[in-house]
């Protein structure tokens, strides 16, 4: 078995290979592994023999599918805000929540909570027109208990 190592080209060993990478034989004590270094021919190398095994490659990251996007109805909760402010703050944070969602790539739990943020903004304002038709009833109930 043959063992390879990575060599240096500039120490005076041949430098006439046409290949872009190269192999040197490996000290006895290693395993039988193989290491291909950059060639002093490469143009596409920027690693020099000693790092050739130490890069690091780029971390990717995939991005949230913007086709996939739930309604986190984040417009439809601020405007909640203004009609009634308690029921409008959780709406917005249920909103925010399912934004949050989306962009770990949980579609379904950004779903879920758009929908929440939904419902408490339009609970908000159901529960605001009722509280305004009680106030007027008991207005006119007032008003008209003394013109009869």
């Amino acid at each position: 078995m043959q063992y390879y190592d990575s060599k240096s080209q500039l120490d005076g060993s041949e430098i006439d290979s046409q290949s872009a990478f190269e192999m040197h034989p490996w000290p006895s004590h290693y395993s039988s592994q193989v290491s291909i270094t950059p060639s002093y021919k490469s143009y596409l190398s920027t690693y020099t023999p000693s790092q050739a095994s130490f890069f690091v490659l780029p971390v990717t990251s995939e991005a949230p599918n913007e086709l996939r996007r739930p309604q986190d109805n984040w417009g439809f909760a601020f405007c909640s805000l203004f009609i009634n402010p308690i029921f409008g703050i959780v709406a917005i944070l249920l909103a925010e929540m399912s934004r949050d969602f989306f962009k770990k790539k949980n579609y379904i739990q950004a779903s879920k909570y758009g929908a929440y943020a939904k419902g408490v903004a339009m609970g908000g304002i159901i529960s605001m027109i009722i509280v305004l038709v009680l106030i007027i009833a008991q207005v006119l109930h007032y008003y008209l208990k003394f013109n009869y």
